[in-house]
This record gives C-alpha cells, sequence and structure tokens, in this order.
C-alpha cells in the first residue's frame, strides 16, 4: 500500500470534513497496518464536538453476531439448546410462536412477527418501555411465516433470543456480554447501551437528516438489547473483527459455524448466517453486517484473503456506512474485483413501468425512474435494478432483499406482468392498468378496526378517507392511502423521518365480519377486523 494510495482513501471521505454536520468514524487495516483511522464531521452539534477516533457510535444490528456469540458460548458449556422450543425459557409465548427455536431466530427464519415493525405501525416514533417489545410478541397469534420457509429480517426475534440469555445466565444482557465477551478482548469502550436515554460518556449524538436541510436529534424509540444496542469504537471494532477471524475466546468451528449459510424447507440456501453474512462480492470473498439507527448507521466488513477489515460508524441519517466501506474496498483491492453488473437501462420504464400486484399474496410492486436510474420499489422501499441474464433485472441489497424479475408478455410484446423470484420461490405479479382505481374506491375501506396482535385501533374517516390513523397503545401513527384496486391501497406514513410504507387489502371473513390485511416488509397478514361501531 503505498502514500498515494492511503490519501485515495482519506478522499474518499474528504466531503465529510465539516463543522457544521455530523458525519462518519472510520477505520481501514490491511494485513494488521492501520491505513486509516479518522474522524470526521461532527459528534454533536449542540455541544460543538467532533467526530475523532476514539469516539464511540452505536453500532445498531452489527451488534447481533455478538448476541449469537454468546448462545453459541452458552451452548457449547451445556446450558443452552439453540435447537429446543424457545418457549422452554419463554412460556409467556402463544403456542403458536414458542414453538419457533433460538437457531431460527438467530437466522431470520423463524417466521414470527417483528416488534419494532409492530410498534412503528401502530406507536410511530413515540419510546416504548422496557417490557413492551416482549409483550408485542406474546399477543402473536399469525404468523409471518411457517419457521424455516423463508428469511426476513426479524428484530423481535433477537429481542427473544436476548430474553432467554439473561435467564439462561442470571444476568442482565449487558453484564453477560461484558464478561464474556468484551473484558476477555480487553474491548474496554464496549458496551450494551440499552437505551438513548441514558447517559453515556463519549458517544456520539445521532442526527436525522430534515427534508428541508438540517438535522434534528435521533432517539430510538425502545429499549435495544441484542438486536442492536451495543456501542463501541474503532479501536474495539478492529480488534473484534480481528479476533473473529482467528479466535481464541471461543473455537474456529464456532466462528465457522455463524458465517456458514442457511438452507430453508425450500433447498435454497440464505447467504446470512448466524448475525453474519459471508459470500461472493464481485469475485471476493467478504464477512459482513450492517447496522442502522434513528440517525446513524454501521457496516463492519472484512475480505479475509486480502486482509482488509474496514469499520465505518456514521452519526447521520443521510450518511450510508455500507456505502462508504464499498467505495473503501474498491479502492483497496479494485483490480480484484469483477466488474460491478450493468444498470438496468433507465428507458426500460416506458415499457415496464408502472404497478403490479400479486393476487395469491397480496404483494405489490412498482417500476419507476430516478433521474437515470430504474427502481424497484418493494413496499416503498427503492431498490436499483441491475441487468440479469436476457431480459431479465434483479436487485440486491447486502444480500438481505434480493429479488429476480422477468417480464411476462402478451401476444403483442407488451409486459402485462413480471415474475418476482424470490428466496427458490417465483410467483407471478399482474399488471394494474392505470385508472384501475379511483379515490372513490378508499371509501370501501372507511371505518374503524381493531386488532389485538397490534395493540391499536385503526380509523379511516369517510370524510378524509385518503388517511389511516393508527392509535397504538404508546403512541400513535398516520398514513396516506392510495388507491391501486377496488379490493386494495397503498399506505405511506405520513412522517417524512419514518419510510413506512405497505399495503391494505379488504376482505370478508367466514363470520361475515369484515377484515382488512395489512402488510408490511416485516410484517405478513396482519388481520385488522371492522370495530362493533362504525365512524
Amino acid at each position: 500500500m503505498t502514500t498515494v494510495d492511503v490519501k485515495e482513501l482519506d478522499a474518499i471521505l474528504a466531503h465529510l470534513r465539516r463543522d457544521d454536520a455530523p458525519g462518519a468514524v472510520v477505520s481501514v487495516q490491511q494485513h494488521g497496518r492501520v491505513l486509516l483511522r479518522q474522524g470526521y464531521g461532527m459528534a454533536n452539534l449542540e455541544a460543538g464536538n467532533a467526530n475523532a477516533p476514539v469516539t464511540k457510535m452505536r453500532i445498531g444490528s452489527t451488534t447481533k453476531h455478538f448476541a449469537c456469540v454468546l448462545a453459541l458460548l452458552l451452548r457449547d458449556d451445556g446450558r443452552l439448546d439453540i435447537d429446543a422450543p424457545v418457549s422452554t425459557w419463554l412460556p409467556e409465548l402463544p403456542p403458536s410462536q414458542g414453538a419457533r427455536t433460538l437457531r431460527q431466530f438467530m437466522t431470520h427464519t423463524g417466521g414470527t412477527r417483528d416488534y419494532l415493525d409492530l410498534s412503528l405501525i401502530s406507536n410511530g416514533m413515540s419510546v416504548v418501555p422496557a417490557g413492551g417489545a416482549f409483550d408485542y410478541q406474546c399477543r402473536q397469534e399469525g404468523e409471518n411465516f411457517r419457521a424455516g420457509e423463508q428469511f426476513i429480517y426479524n428484530n423481535g426475534g433477537y429481542r427473544m433470543l436476548s430474553l432467554v440469555i439473561e435467564r439462561v445466565t442470571e444476568m442482565p444482557l449487558a453484564q453477560a456480554m461484558r464478561e464474556r465477551l468484551f473484558e476477555p478482548l480487553a474491548m474496554h469502550d464496549t458496551s450494551l447501551w440499552t437505551s438513548d436515554l441514558e447517559p453515556l460518556q463519549g458517544v456520539a449524538q445521532a442526527h436525522v437528516a430534515r427534508p428541508e436541510g438540517g438535522f434534528h436529534k435521533g432517539l430510538f424509540p425502545a429499549v435495544i438489547l441484542g438486536e442492536g444496542g451495543i456501542a463501541s469504537t474503532l479501536d474495539d471494532m478492529q480488534r473484534w473483527l480481528s479476533h473473529l477471524g482467528a479466535p481464541w475466546l471461543w473455537p474456529q468451528r464456532l466462528s465457522d459455524e455463524m458465517m456458514a449459510g442457511t438452507p430453508l424447507t425450500n433447498g435454497h440456501v440464505s447467504p446470512y448466517g448466524m448475525g453474519l453474512v459471508a459470500e461472493s462480492w464481485r469475485g471476493v470473498r467478504i464477512v459482513h453486517h450492517a447496522g442502522g439507527v434513528v440517525g446513524g448507521s454501521c457496516q463492519m466488513l472484512a475480505a479475509p484473503e486480502h486482509g482488509v477489515q474496514i469499520i465505518v460508524m456514521t452519526n447521520r441519517s443521510d450518511l450510508a456506512a455500507n456505502e462508504l466501506a464499498d467505495k473503501l474496498l474498491v479502492a483497496l483491492i479494485g483490480d480484484s474485483l469483477q466488474p460491478l453488473a450493468a444498470p438496468a437501462s433507465a428507458d426500460l420504464v416506458e415499457t415496464w413501468g408502472g404497478d403490479y400486484y400479486c393476487e395469491d399474496n397480496g404483494r405489490h410492486f412498482a417500476i419507476a425512474r430516478q433521474a437515470d436510474t430504474l427502481l424497484l420499489k418493494s413496499f416503498g422501499m427503492p431498490l436499483p435494478l441491475v441487468q440479469a441474464d436476457g431480459d431479465r433485472l434483479r436487485v440486491n441489497l447486502l444480500s438481505v432483499i434480493v429479488f429476480g424479475v422477468a417480464p411476462v408478455r402478451d401476444a403483442k410484446g407488451r409486459v402485462v406482468a413480471i415474475d418476482v423470484s424470490e428466496q427458490g420461490r417465483t410467483y407471478r405479479c399482474d399488471r394494474i392498468e392505470p385508472g384501475n382505481a379511483s379515490a372513490d374506491s378508499l371509501s370501501a375501506f372507511a371505518g374503524q378496526w381493531d386488532s389485538a396482535e397490534l395493540a391499536a385501533r385503526v380509523t379511516i374517516d369517510p370524510a378524509q378517507q385518503d388517511m389511516m390513523r393508527v392509535s397504538g397503545r404508546y403512541g400513535s401513527n398516520a398514513y396516506k392511502l392510495e388507491p391501486l384496486r377496488a379490493d386494495a391501497c397503498l399506505l405511506v406514513s405520513a412522517d417524512p423521518t419514518l419510510p413506512l410504507g405497505g399495503t391494505l387489502r379488504i376482505r370478508g371473513s367466514a363470520t361475515g365480519v369484515r377484515e382488512l390485511v395489512l402488510d408490511t416488509s416485516r410484517t405478513r397478514a396482519m388481520r385488522l377486523v371492522e370495530a362493533a361501531a362504525r365512524v
């Protein structure tokens, strides 16, 4: 590595050298040599403190594999069976939920719903008390899918894993992590910081970018445990990452086990292991896990064959740590990387563009153009499309969200549907013709609707039928409704800082009572039953 190359790394981040905006802390090592260890931007706009290499930041979901390590150590101690029903330790769960296993929670294949998504749907950004997360999990009778059939990212599974660890060790998770992991590895600046409301010396303030410019303080709306609660520094995270690849605190087989992919019941292998993703990226083997918090993000990435370790932590919502880490990796080993897949032509919007809907599962996708990028929108999330084989298109976001998209054409060659491939399954989504539904079709959704699982009442006022208001147990939320079909509409959070979207379907039931069915990226087939009294 030459001096010029090191300057190239720093140049990637030069735009973050500001005293009027938050930024990031970044560390890059290769073969044990420190190439970059630097803070950029401000740690706290209010106090005027700058980010520095020793600044602590939340690592978000990068926490997850720490919880997995602890669970596997307890298993090897003979104190925990990760393949036993979770009701063994959490008997409060309904039978339908308690039958899942810790292994399924660690690999996001348990199929239970996610307390965090449920709370955001119903409470918005209102803070949920410590016991609220488990209360949501205990309320669930339905499921996203049968255990082992699919992969859907799920913080609730990791909350239940955390509670099991606490009951087995008879100590708070923060103490168990400190005694079993942080102290033995001399990670003295790392801790499980369970609430943004509690003070933590040396930590950066998270900042949420306002659409109109500027920032406000980020506050995570819940107590956080093994799903995302760790705060750390660059040096501690590099020490951890080095040990993960060449451990002495646990056997190598344990690290290997966490990095192994997860077979689903249909034979498809998810690249997500136990809190880690190990895969080939542009022809190079990498191990990684990102994390997001309200007002920041993290990426931990290693390319073992090249001796590269990268840690990026940001304290602003409009700066993606994983994208910065990718740029740094390319600068380091670009000559060893295969070319990126070609972006799909944005001009395809002329023939592909529009809304698509699957009658069987209620999934909605839209294909749209943003500047020169062709996007697939899934539950409102914009995902860049790249060209695959033939006229097929593809999406791959951190190997967690992966879709194949193939056109279905009529006799005249017009795209009338898309076949969407996901996790070894393929389903057809028919194209919805413009004007298929009007604003008047939203009147069918008007009324009051209840859900014990969501712990909320939903109100759609006939006088303002394009708005859905949710009154949750700890707060409230509001959504704009957009007509899709006579029996389905889209919902988009009215809060621009909470990018939560989904679909709402209306249907009758065997008892004659009408129901709404709510779907989001992490909550599927949530039933809302019409209340006895209509609005």
